[in-house]
C-alpha cells in the first residue's frame, strides 16, 4: 500500500481551494496501458479517485524530460476540458521519478470490459452510448481537441450509464487558425492511437484532424454492435494494409 499526497492545479477534491495537500492510499490496478498503470486510490476524506502513474525514464535526462513534456501536455489539455462525457481532472503530483495525475473515478469498467462480459450490445444500448460518444467528442472538437485513441478501452462507463472519455495521452490541440474541415497546412501527421480504429488518413500519414475521430467512433460503434472492431477477421496478424486494402468494401457488415 502507497501512501503519497498531491495538490490540485485548477480543481480540488470537494471543489476546496485550500492549499494543503490531500493525503490518498493507493489500491488496486484499475488497469495498464503504454504510457503508465492506473491505481483507484481512496483519500484522506474518504473519497474514491483514479491515480494515473508514469514513471520517468531515467536512463537519460533527455528521456525523462520528453516523457514529463508529454505527460505535462496531457495534463494541460485535461485542465481544460469540462463535460459530462469527459473524465474529470482532479490534480497532479510529482514523487521522484514517478509523475501521478489523479482523476474522477469511474467504476463501471469500460466499454471493452463490458462487451467481455456481456457480449454485443442490444441497439438501443449502444445507441445510447454513442449519444454520449458524440457529445463528448463535439466538445472535444468544438474546443479544437482531437483525442486520437477513441475506442471501447478508452470509453468508461458510471454505473447509471454515463459514458466518459479517458485517456488523453495521444490528444492534441489544433492550431487556432484550422477550421472544421482542417487546412491541410494544419493537420497532423505522426502516427497515433490503435490499428484497428485507425483512420486511413493517420495510418497513411498524410494528415488527420477531427475527422480522424469520427472514424474511430464508427469503428467503436461496430465493436459495440458486434462485439469486436472491423477488420478483425480480415488478418490474423493486422498490418497498416489491412485498413487501406479493405476500405473500397461497400457492403455492410450485418449487426444480428
Amino acid at each position: 500500500v502507497h501512501q503519497g499526497s498531491f495538490s490540485g492545479e485548477l480543481h480540488y477534491i470537494n471543489g476546496s481551494c485550500s492549499d494543503d495537500a490531500i493525503t490518498w492510499t493507493k489500491g488496486e490496478v484499475l488497469g495498464k496501458g503504454a504510457y503508465g498503470t492506473v491505481y483507484c486510490g481512496l483519500t484522506s476524506q474518504g473519497q474514491l479517485i483514479a491515480v494515473k502513474q508514469v514513471a520517468l525514464d531515467a536512463s537519460t535526462s533527455e528521456m525523462a524530460e520528453k516523457e514529463y513534456e508529454r505527460l505535462e501536455r496531457e495534463v494541460d489539455l485535461l485542465k481544460t476540458l469540462h463535460h459530462t462525457n469527459i473524465v474529470g481532472f482532479l490534480g497532479t503530483a510529482l514523487c521522484e521519478n514517478t509523475v501521478s495525475i489523479f482523476m474522477e473515478y469511474v467504476p463501471g469498467g469500460s466499454i471493452s470490459n463490458i462487451l467481455s462480459r456481456f457480449g454485443p450490445l442490444p441497439e438501443k444500448v449502444f445507441v445510447l452510448y454513442t449519444r454520449q460518444i458524440l457529445e463528448g467528442v463535439a466538445y472535444l472538437h468544438a474546443n479544437r481537441v482531437i483525442h486520437r485513441d477513441l475506442k471501447g478501452n478508452n470509453i468508461m462507463l458510471m454505473p447509471n450509464g454515463v459514458v466518459k472519455l479517458i485517456d488523453f495521452g495521444c490528444a492534441r490541440r489544433l492550431s487556432c487558425l484550422q477550421t472544421s474541415t482542417g487546412s491541410k497546412s494544419d493537420l497532423l501527421k505522426s502516427v497515433h492511437g490503435t490499428p484497428y480504429w485507425m483512420a486511413p488518413e493517420v495510418i497513411s500519414e498524410t494528415g488527420h484532424g477531427r475527422k480522424s475521430d469520427i472514424w474511430s467512433i464508427g469503428c467503436t460503434v461496430y465493436e459495440m454492435a458486434t462485439g469486436k472492431p472491423p477488420l478483425r477477421s480480415k488478418a490474423t496478424t493486422f498490418s497498416r494494409g489491412t485498413v487501406k486494402t479493405s476500405i473500397h468494401l461497400s457492403s455492410q457488415p450485418s449487426l444480428q
